[in-house]
């Protein structure tokens, strides 16, 4: 029985691929978590009490949807926090479990080499993206301000370098209008949870994984946006300015028109054929923006700012 270690958060993203390895059959030896500052300790301790679910996420009830700590702990599965994957008693804690391979479903932290050579099948890593495309810690956002028409998540072999080892799986979709981010991400978790099976019912038939390089000439990498990477360009189309706003729900994204910066809460519709006649139109929270061409219409925050 092939023995796996997950490594995961408690976001959305790292649930379907765990539920699928506790359906799969395989002998899950624990699960790894990022240690959350200002508790953060260099050395692994047990988790005795989940940390809160993010409050800021509106999509689901904090209360009714248990993370992969509660599953892992309904489950008999022991679940410790890291705030290092190098210190000598992560190293010992992670040899000690002797893990044939290690999954990896949103985890913040880089792997040392020590930790990559470690498994005997290597340390599989599922990345929303069609790599090598969107490299990096936030592909989502850039797929969405790109306004990519098709993604996709890919399955690979993790490597020094960040999102750059060998691609055992991949699946591309289309990014339908008006996704919302937290439907992205669940749609990108569902489908590499399902590619994680299809890999692991190979390795436990005996066969070897399939494997292709990345071509470095195709490749893209973007950081965790930052300042101007929120602003929405109204020169952009309203249909554009619309699929990024709900693409991009979860950061602070805001639009500079009329001298004021207007943060925005929620992207409620656009019509591409629309003249507004003027900048913009604000009605207690509900604003239109002309764009180039078109008109979005959005619910704004109550914290906006002359720019």
């Amino acid at each position: 029985m092939i023995r796996i270690l997950f490594f995961g958060m408690t976001g959305r993203f790292s649930i379907p691929p765990f539920e699928q390895l506790l359906n799969l059959g395989v002998d899950l030896c624990g699960v790894i978590v990022p240690a959350a500052p200002p508790h953060s300790s260099d050395e692994p301790q047990p988790v005795i009490a989940p940390p809160p679910p993010p409050t800021d996420l509106p999509l689901v009830d904090p209360y009714l949807a248990p993370n992969i700590i509660h599953r892992a702990w309904a489950n008999d599965l022991p679940v410790w926090e890291v705030g290092s994957l190098s210190t000598p008693g992560t190293m010992d804690l992670l040899r000690g479990l002797q893990p044939d391979l290690i999954v990896v479903a949103c985890f913040p932290f880089v792997f040392p080499s020590a930790l990559l050579s470690l498994p005997r099948y290597g340390c599989l890593n599922l990345h929303p993206s069609l790599l090598p495309a969107y490299r990096g810690p936030a592909p989502l956002f850039w797929i969405a301000r790109q306004d990519e028409r098709f993604t996709g998540v890919t399955l690979h072999l993790m490597a020094e370098a960040l999102d750059s080892g060998d691609i055992v799986a991949q699946t591309r979709f289309e990014r339908l209008e008006g996704i919302s981010e937290a439907e992205l991400e669940q749609r990108c978790a569902i489908e590499g949870a399902n590619l994680l099976a299809d890999v692991i019912e190979r390795l436990k038939r005996g066969q070897s994984l399939p494997r292709r390089p990345q071509i470095e000439a195709e490749a893209s990498y973007f950081p965790s946006p930052s300042g101007l990477d929120f602003q929405i360009p109204i020169v952009w189309s309203a249909q554009r300015a619309f699929n990024f706003v709900r693409g991009a729900e979860e950061w602070p994204l805001f639009i500079s028109v009329g001298g004021t910066d207007f943060f925005i809460r929620e992207g409620v519709s656009y019509r591409q054929d629309q003249i507004l006649g003027q900048p913009y139109k604000l009605i207690g929270s509900d604003l239109w923006v002309q764009f180039q061409p078109g008109v979005l219409r959005a619910n704004i925050r109550s914290q906006n700012r002359a720019s």
